[in-house]
């Protein structure tokens, strides 16, 4: 067994002080440790070569060293933050954003009718500054606020103006007037279209919108439901009553008055020659009201004198001209007050319930029935 340190004897540890007074070299205490192995940390700088820059170099590096700021976010951007308007979206390049408001706001479900107008808008929300050859071209956003917006809070250009579409309306007017119905119908499709890309100021602009998307679905229907009954068939008594029913129903469509007097010409003298006479009187009756080229006006007295001898009709029609209707859009038949119907959210035009879910036959675009929040194309109805 060990015993205890504390049991030796006093004259065995008095040994630990007898080398205080040894004089050690300092050399052979490094050369004692490297020779055990154990070096320490190898930080002796005294084999480095470092070259001297000297005063001008070093102060050139440093001061060559730029901070470049963080770059912030692009115009673009900005508006697609700043507006729920879908011409917004469109102007900064985000089409997608912009087809979810559509949707949202009018229910369009079929966006190839708006590549065109989409990309017109987006080119002209930018303007592009070439220089020379090596220097690659930079581009300005012109805001319709500029005025009083902060960058934060811009907006840019409206691209497509209410003036604009106005004047394309009489285009249209036109091309009806000379009976070129095809050609009118796109271009009141496209003008449609157009209507959801404005951007206004005031009620008064967005009533005016409105009302010209009311116009432009009255003269698609009405035309489109001429230009079918054109191509139909008319050699049986079915053929015929369905041929003057879709003539009956035209008169009804709400156009301008120089229109409004070719739809009656024309079903007057259809009605005249299958002697539905009672029917035919009326129509002689509201065409003179509407103030006709005096031969017009004279052929339609002729013809209501003829009528007014035998106030009888001879083929029963699905027409009540009494009884106020809408005209569905796609069976080109009467929904008579009262009677179940759907609605296209963008144009407004009525349909029959059971074409509820489908793609609307006037605006192309919109699914017949669907609940939306309507035409958005101001600030002010987001407040």
């Amino acid at each position: 067994m060990v015993e205890p340190a504390a049991d030796l004897g006093m004259e065995e540890a008095v040994g630990w002080g007898d080398d205080d007074d040894l004089e050690v070299d300092p050399e052979e205490k490094r050369a004692e440790t490297s020779a055990d192995g154990e070096g320490g940390w190898d930080v002796e700088d005294a084999d480095l070569e470092i070259p001297d820059l000297g005063p001008t170099q070093t102060a050139e590096t440093t001061d060559s060293y730029v901070h470049l700021p963080t770059q912030g976010p692009s115009a673009p951007l900005t508006w697609t933050k700043n507006s729920q308007l879908a011409a917004d979206h469109v102007a900064a390049g985000s089409f997608e954003s912009a087809s979810r408001l559509l949707h949202d706001q009018l229910g369009v479900v079929h966006f190839k009718p708006y590549e065109s107008l989409f990309l017109n808008l987006y080119s002209s929300s930018r303007t592009v500054s070439t220089w020379q050859q090596n220097i690659p071209p930079s581009f300005s956003y012109p805001l319709r606020n500029w005025k009083d917006a902060s960058p934060k809070g811009s907006l840019p250009t409206a691209g497509v103006k209410l003036n604009d579409l106005v004047t394309r309306l009489q285009v249209c007017y036109q091309l009806t007037t000379g009976g070129k119905f095809t050609e009118a119908i796109e271009k009141f499709q496209s003008l449609l279209l157009s209507v959801t890309l404005l951007v206004v100021d005031n009620k008064q602009e967005i009533t005016e919108a409105q009302q010209l998307l009311r116009i432009c679905s009255e003269y698609i229907c009405g035309l489109q439901m001429e230009t079918l009954r054109k191509t139909l068939p008319k050699t049986t008594n079915e053929e015929q009553k369905r041929q003057c029913e879709m003539a009956a129903y035209f008169t009804h469509c709400r156009l301008q008055p120089i229109h409004q007097i070719l739809t009656l010409r024309t079903a007057l003298n259809m009605f005249f020659k299958l002697k539905n006479y009672k029917t035919a009187a009326s129509f002689a009756k509201r065409l003179l009201e509407l103030g006709p080229r005096p031969e017009v006006a004279q052929q339609a007295r002729k013809i209501l004198q003829a009528c007014d001898s035998n106030l009888t009709d001879e083929l029963q029609l699905y027409y009540d001209e009494h009884n106020p209707f809408m005209l569905c859009g796609h069976s080109y038949t009467p929904i008579y007050r009262g009677k179940a119907e759907e609605k296209c959210p963008l144009c407004g035009t009525s349909y029959l319930p059971k074409y509820k879910g489908c793609l609307c036959n006037i605006c192309g675009v919109a699914e017949i029935g669907k609940d939306t929040i309507g035409l958005r194309i101001s600030v002010h109805q987001f407040r």
